[in-house]
């Protein structure tokens, strides 16, 4: 099939014609001088036909030569920039192409552009080298894209404002509150095993030791008694009174929460481990005096009384563990009655938290 460009230069040629006036040919050819060639007007108009072709024929070849190397040149540009260019230029020359279709009213209804009918000012706008012999000379050469490509990538890489987030006081990303129930739902804290040991007087006061088992990190404890030496895995309840304390211990595990609590119920007051009896002739130097024993082992200053219960008489007195009453009656020097209760009574200047400072009970002279 035939080039459309080659059959209209044809057609153009073949129809080429000029209108002239016969008379002033045949006034013309007068004046001219005689013809040495033997050609007639009809031949000299034939060579001119085809002279004329010949140049038309030339002109089509060597346009249709520059259009092919344009051709190439712009392919070979296409390749090298689509292997070796930067991504954002890439995009830019796909999206300089788009606009400049879209620019065009008929675009849609227009044939595609043939090879031979590329514009070099498209392929030169499309790069940022200064002139399409430089962009074939260095097809690798890296080329910066325009700024309304590097403005339009920037808007869609730039991140959501802060100010979009609803967020909390403390600037932290707020959940709703499904989502806080979901969390809590699957949200398992570390396992917490608590054990409690038996009520202990080794320095004079009642302490239970309460232990605790746990795969989480430092545990917090609480009670409704007084705790002390609150270490990570153990803590000493302090138990005055008869009565029953809860312990809670918790724990936390990647975040979750573990809470377990324990029960323990002490049947007496502590009462400075006071006896009620003592034998003054006892060999048993333990049995053969009275002070409370709690005084003898705790450093605690203190002030115990002894007196009559029928006049309320002071019998005696004594600031110094190691001063005990051995049954004397500081009125009269002589023994008290025996089988009969004598009334003591404690002060105490360094009392423990949540402990009483005063202490009473009775004692006896077997």
């Amino acid at each position: 099939m035939k080039d459309p460009f080659e059959s209209k230069i044809k057609s153009l040629i073949e129809d080429f014609s000029y209108e002239y006036d016969p008379k002033a040919w045949d006034a013309l050819s007068k004046k001219l001088p005689a013809s040495k060639s033997s050609l007639s007007w009809l031949g000299k108009l034939g060579i001119a036909s085809m002279l004329m072709l010949v140049v038309g024929i030339v002109g089509w070849v060597s346009l249709s030569s520059e259009n092919q190397k344009v051709e190439r040149k712009t392919n070979n540009v296409k390749h090298s920039s689509s292997t070796n260019a930067h991504p954002v230029e890439k995009n830019k020359l796909e999206v300089i192409h788009a606009k400049k279709q879209d620019l065009s009213p008929s675009a849609s209804k227009q044939a595609p552009i043939k090879p031979q009918t590329i514009d070099a000012n498209f392929i030169q706008n499309t790069f940022s080298a200064p002139s399409i012999n430089s962009v074939v000379n260095n097809p690798i050469r890296e080329r910066q894209p325009t700024q309304a490509i590097v403005d339009e990538l920037s808007e869609l890489t730039k991140p959501l404002p802060l100010s979009s987030l609803r967020q909390t006081p403390n600037s932290q990303i707020s959940i709703g509150d499904e989502q806080k129930a979901e969390l809590a739902g699957n949200c398992q804290g570390p396992k917490i095993f608590l054990d409690a040991d038996a009520v202990n007087y080794e320095d004079g006061t009642p302490r239970i030791k309460i232990s605790a088992d746990c795969n989480g990190s430092e545990i917090s404890w609480s009670a409704n008694g007084t705790l002390v030496q609150n270490k990570s895995r153990s803590v000493e309840l302090l138990a005055f009174k008869g009565q029953t304390y809860t312990i809670t211990a918790q724990a936390q595990l990647e975040g979750c929460v573990s809470t377990e609590k324990i029960k323990i119920t002490t049947n007496e007051d502590y009462n400075l481990l006071a006896v009620n009896a003592f034998n003054p002739q006892s060999r048993d130097e333990r049995n053969a005096s009275f002070i409370p024993y709690a005084l003898t082992i705790r450093d605690v200053r203190f002030e115990m009384i002894i007196l009559d219960p029928d006049n309320g008489a002071l019998v005696f007195k004594s600031t110094d563990s190691q001063n005990a009453w051995d049954g004397t009656d500081l009125r009269n020097g002589q023994l008290v009655p025996s089988q009969k209760a004598f009334i003591w009574k404690v002060v105490l200047q360094d009392a423990l938290p949540n402990e009483k400072t005063t202490y009473t009970g009775t004692i006896v002279r077997i």
